[in-house]
C-alpha cells in the first residue's frame, strides 16, 4: 500500500469514558466529500488492533484496547489506500480524526478472450468445403442469411444474379434459372421435386432455417448434384439447413 498521511488529527479533552476509543471522518481529498464503506483499521505495529466501516456521512468509531500510539489505515476501492502518522492515546482518551482519501483508478487484472472457431458438422463439410475451393458457384452463408433477415427463402435467392421469380396461378412466385427454365432443386443433398408450378421454394424452407445456400449454372454444376435429366441444362440450388447443428 502507499503510505499518505491523515491530514487533520485532533484531539478533543473528554470527560472519562468506560474505554479509549478514536472516532472520526473520512472525506475525500479535494471535494470534502464523505467517502462510505470504507474500512478503517487501528494497528499497532503489523498488528491490528480494531476495525469499522464508515457509514454514509464517512463517520467511524474504534474502541481502543488500551493506552498507547497506533495508526489508522483506510482502504476502499477507487482510493488509494491511507496509512496515518502515529496517533498517541492515552487512558481513557477519545480522540477525534479526519481522514482525507485519494480518488485513484483502479487496475484490473487483464481479461484474457478465447474463441474457438463454429465447426461445422461432418454432413455440412461439403458445402463448406466447396465455397472455399470452388471458383464458379455462387455461395450464400448462414451469416449473409441472417443479415438480409428475408421473410421469404425466394428474397433471399432474389439477389442472386441468374435467378429469376414468376408468379404462379397460386399467387406464389417459382424460381427459373438462365433461359426461364426450371433448375434443379436439392435439400441437404436430397433432390426435391418442384411439380411445376405447384410447389416453390418458399415451400419447401425458411431463411430461418437455412445454414447456406449454393447456386451454379448448368456448366458448373459439381458431379454430385448432376442427373441426367433436362433440369441440369438449367442449373441447380442446394440449399442446407441448420435443423440438425
Amino acid at each position: 500500500m502507499r503510505p499518505l498521511t491523515a491530514l487533520a488529527a485532533l484531539f478533543c479533552a473528554a470527560a472519562p469514558a468506560a474505554a479509549q476509543s478514536v472516532h472520526g471522518r473520512v472525506l475525500e481529498r479535494g471535494s470534502d466529500r464523505p467517502v462510505n464503506s470504507v474500512l478503517v483499521e487501528l494497528r499497532a505495529g503489523s498488528a491490528v488492533r480494531g476495525r469499522a466501516q464508515t457509514d454514509t456521512t464517512g463517520a467511524f468509531q474504534i474502541d481502543v484496547p488500551g493506552a498507547g500510539t497506533y495508526r489508522l489505515a483506510a482502504d476502499r476501492v477507487g482510493y488509494a489506500s491511507l496509512l496515518s502518522d502515529d496517533v498517541k492515546i492515552d487512558y481513557l482518551d477519545s480522540v477525534s480524526v479526519v481522514m482525507h482519501m485519494t480518488t485513484e483508478a483502479v487496475a484490473l487484472d487483464p481479461v484474457q478472450v478465447s474463441a474457438t472457431p463454429r465447426q461445422p458438422p461432418a454432413w455440412l463439410a461439403g458445402f463448406y468445403g466447396r465455397m472455399h475451393s470452388n471458383r464458379f458457384g455462387r455461395f450464400i452463408t448462414r451469416d449473409r442469411i441472417e443479415a438480409l433477415n428475408a421473410s421469404r427463402t425466394s428474397d433471399v435467392l432474389r439477389r442472386v444474379a441468374g435467378l429469376s421469380f414468376r408468379p404462379t396461378r397460386r399467387g406464389t412466385e417459382a424460381v427459373r434459372g438462365r433461359g426461364g427454365c426450371e433448375p434443379l432443386v436439392f435439400i441437404d443433398g436430397m433432390q426435391v421435386s418442384m411439380y411445376g408450378a405447384t410447389t416453390t421454394i418458399d415451400d419447401l424452407v425458411q431463411p430461418g432455417d437455412l445454414e447456406g445456400v449454393e447456386i451454379y449454372d448448368a456448366s458448373t454444376i459439381p458431379v454430385e448434384f448432376v442427373r441426367n435429366l433436362r433440369g441440369s441444362m438449367c442449373g441447380a440450388i442446394v440449399m442446407w439447413t441448420k435443423l440438425h447443428v
